[in-house]
């Protein structure tokens, strides 16, 4: 197959779910934006007037600010497993629409591409909805918008790769409650969302920092608090990233091609 070939079958599929999404955006949007912003509520002014100011990595910052900006991670982590892991098991095993799609001159492989991609277009744009809150209410810089966006994409491929994975391989819709609560739940939990690593125990620490969540939230971060660089993430969400995609591509081709 010709490169142009394999691109042109992405686009068609993206374009194929991007279709369906318009129909579904009044839903989409109180789905999508209900919970980072209940949760704002919650801990950043309600928390956030109990404990004041958080000082980690040499800044101080306010509750509320520094719980944004794991607002913005978990919105990535959440958005892109959730829509490649039910959605994708969804339109696999009762809607058939990969195998669908796979019967036309688009290949199977395109198919899980554009499925991978449009999961974390997604997941990108509900990250950058809930940074543009940010920027209205003072929390982070204008720019940060902009800055954000290859970050939040690679990550949102990332927990989509996770998600895409995970409908490969449950039998059933309900053993994707495995890995939800296995594996999401405890990185909500311990990634550095709530709080700073510094509050765990040394230990805990060191398995936060294996798990891909508490890199995305280091350099979300960086970008929107000016907290500092810190290099190992970019080899972690390498590692995850390749093997995430690659893994869930070669499942999924396991699962559907017999």
């Amino acid at each position: 197959m010709r490169f142009p070939d394999s691109l042109w079958g992405v686009r068609c599929v993206w374009l194929r779910y991007f279709d369906v999404f318009r129909k579904s955006l009044r839903y989409y949007i109180v789905t999508t934006f209900t919970e980072p912003i209940l949760t704002l509520l919650s801990f950043g002014l309600g928390v956030g007037s109990l404990i004041g100011g958080v000082r980690t990595q040499g800044h101080q910052v306010s509750y509320r600010d520094f719980v944004f900006s794991g607002i913005i991670g978990q919105t990535i982590l959440t958005q892109g497993f959730f829509e490649a892991a039910y959605g994708g098991f969804i339109r696999m095993y009762y809607q058939r629409i990969f195998q669908a799609m796979a019967q036309t001159p688009i290949t199977l492989s395109e198919v899980l591409w554009g499925e991978l991609l449009w999961d974390a277009s997604k997941s990108c744009m509900a990250a950058e909805v809930v940074a543009l809150i940010g920027v209205a209410l003072g929390s982070f810089p204008a720019w940060c918008l902009l800055a954000l966006l290859p970050i939040s994409f690679l990550s949102a491929l990332l927990f989509a790769g996770f998600g895409l994975a995970a409908a490969a391989s449950s039998r059933n819709i309900e053993e994707i409650n495995y890995p939800q609560y296995l594996i999401v739940f405890p990185m909500f939990l311990f990634c550095g969302v709530f709080y700073p690593l510094e509050a765990l125990p040394r230990a805990l620490q060191y398995v936060a920092w294996v798990l891909p969540l508490t890199a995305v939230n280091s350099l979300v971060r960086t970008i929107t608090l000016g907290f500092p660089f810190q290099w190992r993430t970019v080899p972690i969400l390498g590692a995850w990233l390749i093997a995430l995609v690659l893994g869930s591509r070669r499942l999924m081709t396991r699962r559907l091609v017999k």
